[in-house]
């Protein structure tokens, strides 16, 4: 089977305006739990078994947008339908693209999957099923069909009355008067037979609307081959459209719903699925607790027995387990076991939190590193720094990182003490288990085991005791 894919390509189409929107940004580009629509069909394909490099996506309405968000996702292929004319223009447009994918497959082009880039709700198992059948039986033509109450707007599948195998595709403005009660309709994911769709397209007839229709291909396949076209029944559900911003937060709705079941069955507790919102990418390991009003957005990747929430914000954060995050913002991180941050504190991107870090109320870092065991109590804030294992920051500590032109460095090295309202003036570092005094200001490096004092910080000096008489030490500021 896997040998069989290698010869299956994808077309996405994704040209529509979207007019019923009412937006300037171009429909797939709408997101869907934090997303554009389009990854998600894009992310279903992939999973099917269609690396990128074998998907073309048709973009036409504000192409280049569509195209440049696509891109950073992977290696996929474009063609540009300059005029909305349907679905079947859509795919002649992409005939060239494919033939130069042709080239580059090893055993050549065999078939093609086409599908819409607003199929939100496309399970991979869905596509698989499709393919699967198709790639046994071998007929000219796949469909999916769906069943639901009321299909109306959608073509309807006519099948043969004395064996029900699939006939005609009838569009809902053409329908005899004893076919309006059919309930099958036509979802719109096909897979065709390369060579024959190809040669096929120019069969193709321009509707009263002026466009080309996909859904006149498997008429075409009947009149070739009897019995050429294979069905397969899915879930309606799977199959919803987006047209309009209604629908939008209806298939958003659904696809939340499916995710957060997906979790609490793998042993994740969502203490209130009504006000959680979890990506499509995001993974989270068994017994650990979503609490309410909290969003995973983007690909976080959470350890087991973690705590995150309620009331927090992760994007893109790896954490390892037993992490704690309480009504905490934190974006493109890394946080190891047992680090605990907030009330009310921000891990901004580009920061690494060891082991056993904790962060309180109204502490914030920003492209950091901290050391394992460090305590960052209170109204701080580290930007730019290393900062070493079991470090006390006292409350009203900051890195005085920028200057007004540059973001400068911060090294804090292991077991040292900040004391509180301490300002590292960056670019500085201060060795192993030096300590600051309660508001100092630090603008030149400290030395290991040393201890400053004042605005600016100096250094205490410690008198030593007199050998021959043994007085006691005193102190003076340096």
């Amino acid at each position: 089977m896997a040998q069989e894919l290698e010869g299956l390509s994808a077309v996405i189409l994704a040209g529509g305006k979207g007019t019923r929107m009412k937006s300037r940004l171009p429909k797939v580009l709408h997101p869907v739990l934090g997303e554009p629509m389009i990854f998600h069909s894009l992310r279903a394909v992939e999973h099917a078994g269609i690396p990128p490099e074998r998907t073309i996506v048709v973009v036409g309405h504000e192409a280049e947008a569509v195209r440049k968000a696509i891109e950073a996702r992977g290696p996929y292929r474009f063609a540009e339908q300059p005029e909305p004319l349907g679905t079947g223009h859509a795919l002649m447009v992409a005939d060239s693209v494919l033939q130069t994918l042709a080239q580059d497959l090893t055993g050549g082009l065999k078939n093609i999957l086409v599908l819409y880039g607003d199929n939100v709700l496309l399970r991979p198992q869905t596509l698989a099923s499709l393919i699967n059948l198709h790639l046994k039986a071998s007929p000219l033509v796949t469909l999916a069909s769906a069943e639901t109450p009321d299909p109306s707007g959608y073509g309807r599948v006519i099948r043969q009355p004395e064996t029900g195998r699939f006939q005609a595709i009838v569009e809902q403005v053409d329908l005899l008067p004893e076919q309006v009660s059919i309930k099958e309709f036509n979802a719109g994911v096909y897979v065709f037979q390369a060579d024959w769709a190809l040669a096929s397209l120019p069969r193709l007839k321009k509707s009263p609307k002026g466009e080309y229709y996909l859904t006149d291909l498997p008429g075409f396949a009947i009149e070739d081959q009897p019995d050429s076209v294979e069905t397969v029944l899915v879930d309606a559900e799977d199959v919803l459209g987006i047209n309009d911003r209604v629908q939008l937060a209806e298939v958003s709705a659904i696809l939340r719903q499916r995710i957060l079941r997906r979790w609490m069955l793998a042993g994740v507790t969502v203490t209130d699925p009504s006000s959680t919102y979890i990506s499509a990418e995001s993974i989270i390991g068994p017994d650990t607790v979503i609490e309410p009003n909290t969003h995973l957005k983007g690909a976080c990747k959470i350890g087991s027995d973690c705590v995150i929430g309620p009331n927090s914000i992760l994007s893109n954060i790896q954490t390892g387990d037993r992490v704690n995050v309480l009504a905490s913002v934190l974006e493109d991180s890394v946080l190891e076991d047992e680090v605990a941050i907030g009330p009310f504190s921000r891990v901004r991107p580009g920061c690494y939190l060891e082991k056993d870090v904790r962060m309180g109320n109204f502490a914030e870092v920003s492209r950091s590193r901290v050391g394992t065991g460090t305590r960052q109590g209170h109204f701080s804030f580290l930007g730019d720094a290393t900062v070493g294992p079991n470090v006390n920051v006292g409350a009203g500590t900051i890195t005085a990182n920028y200057d007004g032109v540059n973001k400068n460095k911060t090294i804090i090295g292991s077991h040292v003490f900040l004391g509180c309202d301490t300002i590292l003036r960056a670019p500085v570092s201060v060795g192993d288990e030096a300590k600051t005094g309660a508001g100092s200001v630090v603008t030149k490096d400290v030395q290991a085991g040393t201890t400053v004092v004042g605005i600016p910080a100096r250094l205490i000096k410690r008198k030593k005791a007199e050998e021959t008489t043994g007085t006691g030490e005193g102190t003076s500021a340096g």
